[in-house]
Formats: C-alpha cells, structure tokens, sequence
C-alpha cells in the first residue's frame, strides 16, 4: 500500500462560468479560474507518476442576505482526506475537513449553470472517475473506502490569493 498526495496548486489554467450558490435569483454567472491539481505516487512497479488535473477552487457565495461574494480555501494547508457521502450532492466525495470537499465537478465548465462555493471540484469530461482510478491504482487499494480507511490520501493547499467577483 502507497501514500497518494493530492496538491492544490495555485497555478491556473483556464476558466469557469459560475453561478452563485445556493441562491441563485437571477441568471448572472461569474468567472472564476481552473486551477492544477496534482495527483503522485508510486505505481506497483516503483514508478514515480504525477497527473494533474483541472479544478475549480473558488466559488460565489450568495444567500437572501449577504451579497455574492468569492469563497474558498486560499491558505496553505494539509490534511488527510476521507471518502464519504455529500448529501448537496447525493454521491460520494474525499471530505477534507467540515463542508468543504474534493467532488465531482463541470464536464462543462463554461456551461454556467452550475454553482460552488469553495470545494475543489474536478472538470472536464470522466476527469472525476480518472481521479478516483488513480488514486486507487497509486494506493494500491481495491476501493476508494480502503484508501480512506488506512488514511493514504493526503492533501496539500498551496497558498492562493482568491480571485475578485467577476461578473460575465
């Protein structure tokens, strides 16, 4: 068995159209950037493999009281992640700590219907299943639940300033 780093870059690459979440009166979308998440470990044969990935890390908070708003995890940080049920989502996630996850995100990204408000959410077309294959394969477990339980998954936030409110 492998420990597998997961690491939330701060370099982007690329874009997302948000919505606000989870009030959304109108159909205003926001910007926000993708960021590179990398995945590495040691395959079975002892080889070192990194892939990256392309997350959203900030989202547009708004409620019927405060005002939208960019929310997220900006400051460097580590923790060890647990798979687990996410009930705004009705599938299961890797839970860094209270509300925030690593989860599904956009095929589209700039689709803008979809809304988030600070978990690290992997896009693009079977990126998320990509992701969760390769932690499996680089844990050398046979599920995602063995990874968490042994605590093999470890995260890392690199420092990033969190972008302004961007209207499109």
């Amino acid at each position: 068995m492998h420990k597998v780093f997961v690491t939330v870059t701060n370099s982007k690459n690329g874009i997302a159209k948000l919505s606000s979440y989870p009030y959304r009166p109108d159909r205003t979308t926001y910007e926000v950037p993708l960021y590179i998440v990398k995945v590495k470990g040691t395959d079975k044969a002892g080889n070192a493999i990194e892939t990256k990935f392309k997350a959203i890390r900030f989202g547009v908070k708004r409620t019927q009281t405060i005002n939208a708003h960019m929310v997220g995890l900006q400051d460097a940080q580590s923790y060890t992640l647990k798979w687990n049920y996410i009930t705004t989502m009705e599938e299961m996630a890797w839970r860094v700590y209270d509300g925030f996850f690593v989860h599904r995100g956009p095929e589209k990204p700039l689709g803008g219907i979809y809304g988030s408000i600070g978990c690290i959410e992997i896009c693009g077309v079977g990126e998320w299943d990509k992701f969760n294959n390769l932690i499996k394969e680089l844990a050398d477990c046979k599920t995602l639940m063995e990874a968490s339980t042994n605590r093999y998954v470890k995260i890392t936030y690199m420092h990033a300033t969190k972008p302004a409110l961007k209207k499109t």
